[in-house]
């Protein structure tokens, strides 16, 4: 291996990459063991050491000591390490009040993002089956297909005002159905509000 001699350090701040390949090769172990030191993490570590060599490159101009390039390596790679050190912790606690407001949160959700178990969304759609023709089709594609009022009015043949009864008398029907059970009734309540 060349050694990094004065004339090595002058081809490497005139922008030499085979200067630049002799420094890499000289210090990247060590600028790697020291980052996976700090965050031991071994591809995070293998990040930093790679992208704080390309910040040496970029600045090669810069350089004309082998201890200004040494000391730049090390506390590029500390502050970058750093860096990532305050972001994990960040997502931690991020993650954490996620988890514990979603602990908090009562959560209501719809038909495609449902956490209900399957026993209760079989209910669910028992119930919706046994409702009058009309107002089953109407609930059906404007709860579940998402499909707007106009459009139920004009693919049916009726008045929005209609469209909009039908779907009033088929949750009301609902409603009655799961007043025993607590949690399906907050559902049905919840969807009556969101889908206005």
């Amino acid at each position: 291996m060349k050694q990094l001699t004065d004339e090595l350090l002058n081809e490497f701040s005139q922008g030499s990459p085979h200067a630049f390949q002799t420094i890499f090769d000289s210090f990247r172990m060590r600028i790697f063991y020291f980052v996976k030191k700090l965050i031991d993490d071994r591809l995070i570590a293998e990040e930093i050491t790679s992208d704080t060599f390309v910040k040496l490159y970029r600045l090669h101009d810069r350089f004309n000591t082998l201890n200004n390039i040494q000391a730049f390596l090390f506390i590029t790679a500390r502050n970058a390490s750093l860096d990532y050190l305050k972001y994990r912790q960040r997502q931690r606690l991020n993650l954490a009040e996620l988890q514990a407001h979603e602990e908090q949160e009562i959560d209501f959700p719809l038909f495609a993002e449902t956490n209900i178990q399957a026993d209760v969304l079989q209910f669910i759609y028992e119930e919706i089956e046994k409702l009058p023709q009309r107002s089953k089709t109407i609930f059906k594609l404007f709860y579940i297909e998402g499909v707007p009022v106009r459009d139920i009015a004009n693919m049916m043949k009726i008045s929005p005002q209609t469209v909009a009864n039908q779907k009033h008398t088929a949750l009301k029907l609902l409603r009655m159905k799961v007043l025993d059970r607590p949690g399906l009734l907050l559902w049905l309540l919840f969807l009556a509000g969101e889908k206005r």
